[in-house]
């Protein structure tokens, strides 16, 4: 593939991408836009997962279809002409959602066969979009090589990812990979949001949790439940369809509208610790390659830090 030169930039979002315009980056920008923490992302390559992408969000009313398809196309072809760079430069955080773009891009790109040393890292333990242009800029002399190990590193965590047992995540839970110095605290999370024994997520549990200091709006709700995590990493549109599959029938856990939302007798039963939401309530969701369904319910047991099958 012919060279184009110069560097391609990709981040998490629109706000980094205007700190590199505000901070003078020179090379082409692209943004990675994707919830791939939600909703099903199979093994495949990148452009048929990008379409399944595309109609889950949507479904899930995240944007235009139009629009997000175009993004998509967009985005995929650049990564596709990453060859005709001198340098391709990851710029990412510390968070689950994060750091699965990180594993879906150096995925991707491990299938270019580019020499060694023309990909690098920039890892974060602070939300970029939240710099100042000199703190941002300070960053990029500090980027690290991928490395084969990396490579290969990330490669064998999306496998796991997007297969269709969950098992494989566990092995990322219990060791540090190098180079992905937070691959296994985002994988633990990633863990976690599976049903427990409960039935309930982390992130349901958590939004429950956030009605215990009172009725509030939705907005409010979402504060409360994202100051309760060691790294953020849902937006609030997600956080509100949690709100909406707490709210489901048959068995509510939460009632009323934002503002007014309270716990129901169920709801109140699950923070004390008494019950098992999936005993009535349908699960139909996905996460990465595992579509949970009644017939097959996987639940994470975060104490012994393992799955077990069962029905819901």
């Amino acid at each position: 593939m012919p060279r184009v030169g110069g560097t391609l930039h990709i981040t998490n979002g629109d706000s980094v991408l205007y700190l590199f315009r505000k901070a003078g980056f020179v090379g082409t920008q692209i943004a990675w836009r994707d919830v791939l923490h939600e909703g099903p992302v199979p093994a495949g390559p990148l452009e048929a997962t990008s379409g399944i992408r595309a109609k889950y969000l949507v479904e899930r009313g995240y944007g235009n279809a139009i629009k997000i398809n175009r993004e998509f196309e967009v985005r995929d072809a650049t990564l596709r002409r990453a060859g005709e760079f001198d340098e391709i430069v990851l710029w990412f955080e510390h968070d689950l959602y994060d750091q699965l773009h990180v594993l879906q891009i150096l995925d991707t790109l491990a299938g270019s066969e580019l020499e060694p040393g023309r990909i690098s890292m920039v890892q974060s333990d602070n939300y970029l979009g939240m710099l100042d242009v000199d703190e941002l800029s300070a960053l990029l002399p500090k980027r690290r090589t991928v490395t084969e190990g990396i490579m290969a590193s990330a490669r064998e965590a999306w496998t796991a990812f997007t297969g269709a047992d969950p098992s494989a995540l566990v092995h990322f839970t219990r060791e540090e990979r190098l180079g992905l110095p937070f691959l296994r605290p985002a994988f633990a999370r990633l863990c976690e949001e599976y049903p427990a024994a409960d039935g309930l997520s982390r992130s349901q549990r958590g939004a429950l949790e956030s009605l215990a200091r009172g009725p509030a709006r939705d907005d409010e709700l979402f504060r409360r439940a994202q100051a309760r995590e060691e790294a953020s990493f849902m937006g609030d549109a997600s956080f509100y369809a949690v709100l909406g599959e707490l709210a489901a029938a048959p068995s509510p856990a939460i009632e009323g509208p934002s503002g007014e939302r309270t716990a129901t007798a169920i709801g109140r039963r699950l923070l004390a610790g008494d019950g098992d939401w999936l005993a009535t309530q349908t699960i139909d969701r996905w996460i990465g390659g595992v579509r949970l369904t009644a017939e097959n319910c996987w639940r994470y047991d975060e104490r012994a830090r393992a799955f077990a099958k069962s029905g819901a």
